[in-house]
């Protein structure tokens, strides 16, 4: 029954979609998806599709890629992402590196006929029936890596618990981030689910001399440099609203603002209307504005790397949290909001080392002028950051062991 009601489902969108195609395609052009119908593709020859949603998925893919693609030379490897700016930076990885189209049965059946893998790796929790079943009907197996599945996304996903097994008869093995993620993905897959770690424990971000940096975008010794990383939309807003609680606080501080969007930096001048941007200094900027920001992708790591102190954006409001691991593996202090869903096992983890700070939004701004004050807290929890990423490296070794036999 839930496969005879998908098929009709898939039908009714085969005719909305041609029906409603004079309005869609010029959407799709001017939102700079249309490569999410006439994609374009490259064929893996029985290789590997490995798909990731965006930026995050990507990153935390990338030492699983590297391995994969060492210990597997005759295999090509494939990546798809859902958003441009996962594709952008999924592009930079020396692979090839397609959008994934929409899941729609002709296209997904179309462009998995041009990829042609003989295994599909999903980073995290990208559960497209369409995807999901055309890979059952080609006899393309498929694996879930570094997957998570919040309580919420469970309730959801039960509701078509009957659909997704049916759909799901080429799922091979779940590789979950922890063991409440794995406990929570047995209760819709009946297949093979362990807990493998967390990939972005694996991530071995670029070795910078802080000092050098330093000096190579103009900031002095004595300036203390605060780094929101990846903000979302309110936390320019946040910052500013305490900008001046802080400079009144802190001599020489200087702040950092690296935008998750760069599409939305209208939205973050209008919160620093006097900041510099990243995108319009020269070869040795000195950054005489007290704010920067960052709007470009692909340079938040040499900011963490040099910042006194980090923010973690998209936890301030309601946007689930990013990566904490990557200011942490620099061994800076961290902060990080109470909307961090999306991270809790990190967070978790590093909050029982005391390597990093849940802060409400409205007590920000104490917050950081305490840990100003106490260098050696900073210290500590640098320390203590730095440490708990390579106590749990060995996540990677763990998701290749569970992708082994699907790849021999």
């Amino acid at each position: 029954m839930p496969s005879l009601l998908f098929g009709l489902l898939n039908r009714l969108a085969e005719i909305l979609c041609l029906a409603l195609s004079p309005a869609l395609i010029p959407f799709l052009w001017r939102k700079r998806y249309l490569r999410s119908v006439f994609f374009t593709a490259t064929d893996s020859a029985g290789g590997i599709l490995l798909h990731a949603a965006s930026v995050g998925e990507v990153n935390a893919a990338k030492p699983l890629l590297a391995a994969l693609r060492a210990q597997y030379p005759d295999k090509m490897v494939v990546v798809t992402t859902t958003t441009l700016n996962g594709l952008k930076t999924a592009s930079s990885l020396g692979v090839p590196a397609h959008l994934a189209v929409l899941d729609l049965a002709w296209l997904r059946k179309l462009q998995l006929q041009a990829i042609n893998p003989k295994l599909i790796i999903i980073v995290e929790t990208e559960l497209w029936p369409n995807l999901l079943n055309q890979a059952r009907k080609r006899g393309i197996g498929v694996a879930f890596v570094n997957a998570r599945l919040s309580e919420k996304s469970l309730r959801r996903y039960q509701r078509i618990k009957g659909l997704l097994q049916a759909l799901s008869g080429s799922v091979k093995t779940v590789l979950a981030q922890s063991e409440a993620d794995a406990e929570r993905f047995r209760r819709i897959f009946d297949c093979n689910v362990q807990e493998a770690g967390n990939l972005k424990y694996a991530l071995q971000p670029p070795d910078y001399d802080p000092v050098a940096l330093r000096a190579r975008y103009g900031y002095k010794a004595d300036d203390f440099v605060i780094c929101l990383g990846s903000s979302r939309p309110g936390e320019e807003e946040l910052l500013a609203g305490i900008q001046p609680a802080l400079t009144a606080a802190i001599p020489h501080l200087k702040m950092i603002v690296a935008i998750r969007h760069p599409q939305r930096l209208g939205e973050a001048l209008a919160a620093f209307p006097q900041a510099a941007l990243f995108s319009k200094l020269d070869e040795n900027p000195v950054p005489d504005e007290a704010v920067l920001l960052v709007d470009t992708i692909g340079h938040l790591n040499e900011f963490y790397a040099l910042c006194d102190l980090a923010l973690v954006g998209g936890s301030f409001c309601d946007f689930g949290g990013h990566n904490p691991l990557e200011p942490a593996a620099y061994a800076k202090p961290v902060l990080i909001g109470p909307y961090h869903s999306s991270c809790a096992a990190l967070v978790n983890d590093l909050a029982a080392r005391e390597a990093i700070l849940v802060c409400e939004p409205e007590k920000l701004a104490g917050a950081i002028i305490a840990l100003y004050q106490s260098p050696e807290r900073r210290q500590s929890l640098g320390n203590n950051a730095r440490a708990c990423v390579a106590d749990n490296a060995k996540a990677l070794e763990r998701h290749l062991g569970g992708l082994r036999p699907w790849l021999d």
